[in-house]
């Protein structure tokens, strides 16, 4: 069961505010370089752009866990990010949490189902430093500053993002869509490699 600010949601419905609860995903990090700018080219000229962002996430990681991600967005937004599978060139994954401050208590205790080691850390009267100071000391701590310019076509969100982390930039495209045959079709389409795919929290874990 998935859940957003502690109210249940349908496995099947989909939100254009939020995005899907699950999704199937490719995504890799890349150095800038000629190579990429061809594949950005594509996605710039072929797909729909709709947005560009600016953010700065926090990401809290257990050893051994790069594959459930704990996200504090912009020290607004609370999410929890679960892998579902991994088989073949996608991933699954799921939203399993989004809540905003303050956090409910039931949503609070919600969050220590996902990540028991966080149970006790969230609260109702946390707030985005307090419960940042909390996490970071049960974890894996990384601050990122991102730009974030989505696209999409097909059904297909694709994000271009530059990455910065501990003074560290990368250059990500992550590919996403409900549709695991639809959505390796645009991989495939822009030559990106299945054997190059990474997703966050294991790209924070190699660094």
């Amino acid at each position: 069961m998935l859940y957003l600010d502690n109210r249940p949601l349908n496995p099947s419905r989909r939100s254009a505010a939020n995005g899907p609860d699950r999704f199937y995903q490719w995504r890799g990090f890349f150095d800038d370089n000629s190579e990429l700018d061809d594949i950005v080219q594509i996605v710039e000229k072929e797909f729909a752009e709709h947005e560009v962002t600016d953010h700065t996430d926090k990401y809290f990681l257990l050893p051994g866990r790069s594959n459930t991600i704990t996200t504090l967005c912009d020290n607004e937004t609370l999410e929890v990010h679960t892998m579902i599978s991994a088989n073949g060139p996608l991933e699954q994954w799921e939203r399993s949490v989004k809540t905003t401050f303050p956090m409910k208590r039931t949503t609070a205790s919600i969050i220590g189902t996902y990540v028991p080691k966080f149970r006790g850390s969230c609260s109702s009267v946390a707030d985005a430093a307090s419960l940042t100071d909390a996490l970071s000391k049960k974890s894996r701590y990384y601050e990122a500053n991102l730009n974030r310019r989505r696209f999409e076509r097909n059904g297909v969100s694709a994000e271009v993002e530059t990455v910065n982390v501990d003074g560290k930039t990368k250059i990500s495209i992550a590919l996403r869509g409900d549709d695991p045959t639809t959505l390796m079709g645009e991989v495939e389409a822009l030559g990106l490699k299945a054997s190059e795919n990474t997703h966050f929290g294991a790209f924070l874990n190699d660094l």
